[in-house]
């Protein structure tokens, strides 16, 4: 294994927040005067380490993940080459560098190979569980490189990725084992007839080859506030039947045409494919509300859409079905029920884009007399 002087590197580098690190990069180190020197003398080269890299300064994450591919932002892929020892040590602060951009480059690299799955997915049951001692150890062996748990815990701790334009830390991709732990029992409790967490230690070992005991079973459900058994008025993992004015029915302009005008209530929209979401799979892609469902359902079946999203996942496939809850207290519904859907599956409906957090007053839908609008 290489003998790189690790001793050398500031520590602070791996702490830096993104924004330190580029002003550091920038300021420090390409704009400074030795440098500009060295580069004119000819005594410093820069490479890359990879040619996939993007050129827009972000805000906060070091790299993207797009398209089954990595790119990191461009500065931060640099590697500096010099062939003697620079005035006042300058070259120290290349080296720190160096080691600092090839070690996050190749644990990323390294990182996202093992959880491959679970990025095209987006399923937490998809992601491998990973042990950080086995990981270094794995990673040595595959680049020849020195690295600890220390510096590992630096770097997943102070980089963030952005994937399907959501920015997340790297300890994303490092769970807990209780926490998967979790999903599988809240997979098991929605999927299995569960009478108690006897049954369910049982179940963990066969389907998941998982063996802990009772007690760390009892132990995580509480931690991650889940119920012994499955609740029964949970229809879909998500909304109630019984609050449906209709049944799931295809998007199309016939079906919309037959419901009422001026009917406001909370509308889901689902596809024939099931979506993997963080925690469970389903197949609603929207949750939203209106005064006005039909106009609003209207706009889908036609080249505009309430939101491009929705047009391009429309365009993109052919069957939508649409289900309606009648209620006046229209938006306060809608934010009960996406809330709900987070608690459940771990993030917004696939077409969602945020929570509805500012709901009007309820009296604005009742009239001086006490009548609804």
């Amino acid at each position: 294994m290489k003998k790189i002087s690790f001793y050398l590197l500031i520590n602070k580098l791996y702490l830096m927040s993104f924004r330190t690190y580029l002003n550091y990069l920038k300021t420090d180190i390409l704009s400074s005067s030795w440098f500009k020197k060295a580069c004119k003398e000819k005594k410093i080269k820069i490479k890359f380490l990879s040619k996939s890299y993007f050129c827009d300064e972000t805000k906060d994450y070091y790299f993207k993940y797009e398209k089954k591919n990595l790119y990191f932002f461009k500065l931060f892929l640099i590697k500096f080459e010099y062939q003697q020892e620079l005035e006042n040590n300058n070259h120290l602060k290349l080296l720190n560098i160096n080691i600092k951009n090839e070690t996050i480059f190749k644990v990323v690299t390294f990182l996202f190979s093992i959880q491959k799955l679970f990025l095209k997915t987006n399923y937490y049951l998809d992601m491998n569980i990973i042990d950080r001692k086995i990981f270094i150890s794995e990673y040595i062996k595959k680049y020849d490189s020195y690295l600890d748990t220390s510096i590992l815990s630096k770097i997943i701790n102070n980089t963030s990725y952005m994937n399907e334009n959501k920015i997340y830390k790297l300890t994303n991709l490092f769970p807990k084992k209780t926490f998967i732990y979790s999903l599988y029992i809240k997979e098991l409790i929605h999927s299995e007839s569960i009478k108690n967490d006897d049954n369910l230690v049982e179940l963990l070992f066969i389907k998941y080859h998982i063996k802990i005991s009772r007690r760390t079973v009892c132990n995580i459900r509480n931690t991650y506030l889940i119920p012994r058994t499955k609740k029964e008025n949970l229809i879909d993992l998500t909304l109630h039947t019984k609050d449906f004015y209709v049944e799931r029915k295809k998007l199309t302009k016939k079906n919309i045409f037959i419901l009422e005008n001026d009917l406001s209530g909370v509308y889901e929209l689902s596809s024939e494919k099931t979506i993997s979401y963080p925690f469970l799979k389903n197949k609603v892609i929207y949750i939203g509300s209106s005064n006005n469902i039909k106009k609003r359902l209207k706009t889908y079946t036609f080249k505009y859409a309430h939101t491009k999203n929705i047009k391009e996942f429309i365009k993109e496939n052919k069957n939508i079905y649409f289900r309606i809850i009648r209620t006046l207290n229209h938006k306060e519904f809608e934010r009960k029920l996406i809330n709900s859907f987070i608690n459940i599956h771990g993030d917004l409906p696939k077409l969602n884009t945020q929570r509805v957090l500012n709901v009007p007053n309820e009296n604005n839908y009742f009239n001086k007399s006490g009548f609804p609008v």
